[in-house]
């Protein structure tokens, strides 16, 4: 079967786990979304329930119990039969599948805290990644202090617990957000604003109109410094 190899790929991966406590608390439940570097195209990967000894969940915070119970995450654990090593090798699997030769950043909101995991429960995945990390909330972050108007109407996560791929695809989406508002150049918001108004802008080669299909006017329009563009 053949596999898309991904340009500069970020692999999301988001954690289920029963506290914060690298040292006492364990994974629960791992899920993987793989993106290229521009957030263009997107495969999903393994969603895994992790097993834990009932003695070990009955330890757990009470408020970490209730969760768990509310989403159905502790019936699964329970119930489920893939150790923590069983599920670093699928994950590791998928990930070499579709990153070729790239070293991967690995992605997600907080995600420092999911990596700190990683490196103690499942260190051979961890391996896979390069040092830096995308952090969707560091760059929201900067984004409430430097465009607090692109803040304001960027997608605002449900907080949900339980839908573990679908949490990954709500980061996805806000860090598309940033890259398509926060982070575009002043020239390419005009252009931006031209194309989905259908602005006509004169050229030494006469009228252009630049409408959403005609996208290829766009970098013509980038590099070539003879355009000018009318307002």
């Amino acid at each position: 079967m053949s596999r898309t190899y991904y340009k500069l790929p970020l692999v999301w991966i988001k954690l289920q786990k029963t506290g914060l406590n690298v040292e006492v608390d364990r994974i629960l439940e791992i899920a993987c979304v793989i993106t290229d570097g521009k957030l263009r195209k997107l495969v999903e990967g393994p969603d895994l329930v992790i097993h834990q000894t009932k003695d070990f969940l009955d330890e757990v915070g009470e408020r970490c119990q209730d969760r768990h119970v509310r989403n159905g995450l502790s019936e699964k654990e329970t119930q489920s039969t893939t150790s923590e090593k069983e599920a670093e090798e699928l994950v590791i699997d998928f990930v070499k599948g579709h990153v070729g030769a790239y070293t991967p950043s690995l992605a997600g909101n907080s995600v420092y805290v999911d990596f700190m995991f990683l490196k103690k429960y499942m260190p051979d995945l961890a391996s896979l990644f390069s040092h830096v990390l995308v952090d969707v909330s560091s760059v929201k972050a900067l984004c409430c202090h430097w465009f607090p108007e692109d803040d304001k109407k960027a997608l605002k996560s449900e907080k949900r617990h339980g839908a573990v791929l679908d949490e990954i695809k709500e980061s996805i989406t806000e860090l598309k957000y940033y890259k398509e508002h926060a982070f575009r150049s002043p020239k390419s918001k005009r252009i931006f604003h031209m194309v989905h108004h259908g602005v006509e802008n004169r050229s030494c080669y006469g009228f252009v109109h630049l409408y959403s299909h005609e996208l290829k006017c766009i970098k013509n329009l980038q590099y070539n410094e003879s355009y000018s563009l009318n307002s």
